[in-house]
């Protein structure tokens, strides 16, 4: 389900959504139950460049934004309440 800029989206409901889009991408599934916002996607659940990208390409469909790949590196990506820090910005921008 697709939510718009304008709707209110939760921290909480941004990485649960996250989370649910990672199982195909992570070398350890088991990973994804203990996911928090310190999660680190490479060294924690073992995405690769190409897992990262489909993450990346799975929350712009998601929450319907559009993320510069400025915005992507390895600090982005070092915990998963920076994505999640991103992707609320992004939702919030055309408030």
């Amino acid at each position: 389900m697709e939510t718009g800029k304008t709707q209110k989206v939760s921290r909480k409901d941004i990485l649960e959504r996250l989370g649910a889009m990672l199982g195909p991408w992570v070398s350890q599934p088991e990973a994804i139950d203990g996911l928090t916002e310190q999660t680190n996607l490479i060294s924690d659940l073992g995405l690769d460049s190409i897992g990262i990208l489909q993450v990346v390409l799975g929350a712009e469909k998601q929450f319907g934004i559009s993320i510069d790949e400025r915005e992507l590196d390895a600090e982005t990506f070092s915990r998963m309440g920076n994505l999640v820090n991103i992707i609320e910005k992004k939702i919030y921008e055309a408030d």
